[in-house]
């Protein structure tokens, strides 16, 4: 299973990617290891696709929040 983090306004987004039986992929993730979100009624077809969905979904959230105190 495929997993990446980054900063975001200060939180940590931490996203993982996994793969159906079927080759199709879903995606999860957590902000600041809280508020788990996942999506798999609109399975993708690559990590990579799974990855950036997430990622968009994910920042938004995150602009959302009061700006934390995570760095790089």
């Amino acid at each position: 299973m495929p997993h990446w983090e980054h900063i975001r306004n200060g939180h940590v987004v931490s996203i993982n990617a996994g793969q159906d039986v079927r080759g199709r992929w879903s995606w999860s993730y957590t902000i600041d290891g809280d508020g788990y979100t996942e999506m798999r009624d609109r399975p993708l077809k690559s990590a990579d696709a799974a990855r950036l969905e997430a990622e968009l979904d994910a920042n938004v959230k995150a602009d959302r929040l009061p700006a934390g105190d995570a760095v790089e």
